[in-house]
Parts: structure tokens; sequence; C-alpha cells
């Protein structure tokens, strides 16, 4: 299976809930959306039918190249990234196992696809992945790239559980290198 690794490691994140600029800013372009129980709606480029991703007061979400914000949960972003200063975090680079459309079928797509955690459309080239994920449903084109961010695995090396994303082609293709190939 192919690995890459996060080349892009220094990255601007701001905490949800800060009230910071950017904050405002996401906020007024209704990309963001606040509410009154600490939640928030985050309308990134694969968010569907009109709903964003749920994260809460305390998250902390980056904005890509397009503008759009992606929500990443407190602990996982604290456990993955160091204060680099002015509001600059340096990511912990490791490799990453990844999939992509045309790549051999492996035990971790497998999983997904068997707990309905991922479905791929072929007939919808635009729409290939979909997932549920930060309690919204999110597609991805077909040139995107499947990234497994963490497998955890039971006492005999079964899986048991598997976070991941996919990731557009564009954005990889700046932020990622392949070490496989």
């Amino acid at each position: 299976m192919p690995h890459a690794i996060k080349i892009n490691t220094k990255v601007r994140a701001w905490e949800l809930g800060a009230g910071t600029d950017m904050e405002r800013e996401m906020t007024a372009q209704g990309r963001i959306v606040p509410f009154p129980d600490g939640t928030y709606e985050v309308f990134s480029q694969e968010t569907t039918e009109g709903k964003g991703q749920v994260a809460r007061a305390g998250d902390f979400f980056k904005v890509d190249d397009s503008g759009y914000p992606y929500p990443n949960e407190r602990e996982c972003f604290l456990a993955s990234h160091r204060p680099a200063g002015d509001g600059w975090y340096e990511q912990t680079a490791r490799p990453l196992l990844i999939w992509r459309r045309g790549d051999p079928e492996t035990e971790e797509l497998r999983y997904l696809l068997d707990n309905g955690m991922l479905s791929l459309h072929p007939e919808t080239p635009q729409r290939f992945f979909t997932a549920r994920l930060w309690d919204t449903e999110e597609t991805s084109p077909c040139d995107s790239i499947l990234v497994f961010f963490d497998v955890e695995r039971d006492g005999k090396g079964g899986i048991t559980g598997i976070d991941f994303n996919f990731i557009i082609r564009g954005y990889f293709e700046r932020n990622y290198r392949l070490l496989d190939e």
C-alpha cells in the first residue's frame, strides 16, 4: 500500500470560540456558524446537503488554499501539532497510508466499505468518495486521495477503527510527498 508524508508542516490554525479575527471573518462569510450551545457548523469544500461539519468550542480550524475552513478536534490537533508562534503550528510529519482510485483494494479500504464508513461511486466522478465525517455527509472527486491518519487494531491485528479523510488532489500534491513511488 502506498504511503505519503506531509511536507508543508507549518500551518495556521485558530481555536473555535476564542474570538479571533479569522473566526469572525469565517462567520461573516457564513463558512462557520456558531450556536448558543457552544457547537459550530463548519462548511468545508466537501460538505454536502447544506450541512456543515459539527465542531465544538475549543476545537481548532485551519483554512485551505481556497478559503474554506476545516475543523480539527482539539485532542487530535494538540497531539499532532506544537505551537510555533503567532498562530502558527508545526505538524508532526509521519508516514501515512493512502489509497487512490485504481490502487489495489486494501484491508483498510475494505474495513471502511464493509462498515458503511465510506462508499465509492464510480458513476459520479465528481462525488466518487462519500463518507460521514464530522456529523455530515461529505463527498470528493475521483482524483482525491484517501488518507488513513490512524488505524486501530486489536491484539490479533484485526482493524477496530480508522481515522481517515479524503484530500483533494491539488492540495495533496502541494502538501504531501509520496514515499513508495
